[in-house]
């Protein structure tokens, strides 16, 4: 699938500025604050890789002191209780492994580069959100019977997709802050923000991660995260899943449980029970996942509750002909 955002022209047919344009320019505006994250896309890179080098990954990290550093207190941390410290980065690179190493580049490279400079109250919202829906990526991802759902890549592909949000937290405050904390994050969020900028958290992503360079097939999930497109790549309807299932998660009476139940029943294959198996994964990687990142994050998960509605509700969408997805599929592109 094409972006459309890839693809909008630059000006409309009476030469005015396009949202496109605006999202540009609300990204020179980060540019100046943040550079660009060359050394975290490159380790990224040499890590595809299942056999890479390991002294080409530290020669690459030493090119960024604050991301080695981070690497370093991460293996040094109490969540591995090492005996003995790790004191250069070849041995950090060894001792994490392939899967934490990206994780942590992701992390201290891409995503905590840009959560410093936002409100400490815009913290809990962003994170609980993206490390939510990256473990419900990767567990779908895991679950999911087509061999080319891929683990890593749905991962990143939740914790990247809200970028966005972060962007406008930090270059717009006054007017965001207040705004992000909508608890309907789907289509309620994504109204109220294209009323005040013309644009919204997801294009802002996805234009993000086009800059980066990251591969088209993420960037593609990354942009219709919040659509149902019945036709579009597995990975596309694993984090429309992600998606889902975080808002269903942190408030089980909202109404996305029947769209998510939907998808997963008819892009995936997949009934309550292994509804049911996905919420528990979730939750668990989640819980992982705060370690890793060194994140702490308010309230709990209800399972219980979250099972109750998810069987209470399952017979209804088995048995109703009306579609729930049709405001999912409603919601247009950036174009």
């Amino acid at each position: 699938m094409e972006s459309s955002i890839r693809n909008a022209s630059q000006v409309d047919a009476k030469g005015e500025k396009t949202p496109t344009d605006a999202v540009d320019e609300l990204l020179s505006r980060l540019d100046k604050l943040h550079s660009s994250p060359a050394v975290a896309l490159q380790v990224m890179e040499l890590t595809k890789d299942p056999d890479f080098e390991l002294c080409d990954v530290a020669k690459c990290l030493e090119f960024d002191p604050a991301l080695a550093a981070s690497i370093l207190r991460l293996v040094n941390s109490s969540y591995y209780g090492l005996s003995q410290p790790v004191v250069n980065l070849p041995h950090a690179v060894a001792y994490l492994g392939r899967r934490p190493l990206r994780l942590a580049v992701l992390s201290f490279g891409l995503v905590k580069t840009l959560v410093s400079g936002t409100p400490a109250q815009f913290h809990q919202t962003y994170w609980k959100r993206s490390l939510t829906m990256a473990a419900a990526a990767r567990k779908c991802a895991e679950m999911s019977s087509d061999s080319d759902a891929d683990p890593d890549s749905a991962y990143a592909a939740g914790l990247l997709s809200d970028l966005g949000m972060l962007v406008l937290a930090q270059l717009e405050t006054d007017r965001y802050i207040e705004l992000a904390d909508d608890p309907d994050h789907t289509l309620q969020l994504v109204k109220n923000e294209r009323a005040i900028f013309d644009f919204d958290h997801i294009s802002v992503s996805q234009r993000l991660l086009l800059k980066w360079g990251l591969p088209d097939p993420l960037v593609d999930a990354v942009a219709s995260h919040h659509t149902y497109l019945p036709f579009s790549p597995t990975l596309n309807h694993i984090l429309l899943v992600a998606n889902l299932m975080t808002e269903v998660l942190w408030n089980p009476a909202c109404v996305y449980m029947q769209p998510l139940q939907q998808v997963l029943g008819r892009r995936l294959g997949f009934g309550v029970d292994d509804f049911i198996s996905l919420a528990l994964g979730t939750e668990t990687a989640m819980k992982e996942s705060m370690d890793i990142f060194g994140i702490q994050l308010e309230g709990n998960i209800d399972l219980e509750t979250v099972e109750q509605q998810a069987r209470e509700q399952f017979e209804q969408v088995a048995l109703s002909s009306e579609d729930d997805l049709d405001s999912l599929e409603s919601l247009p592109g950036v174009a």
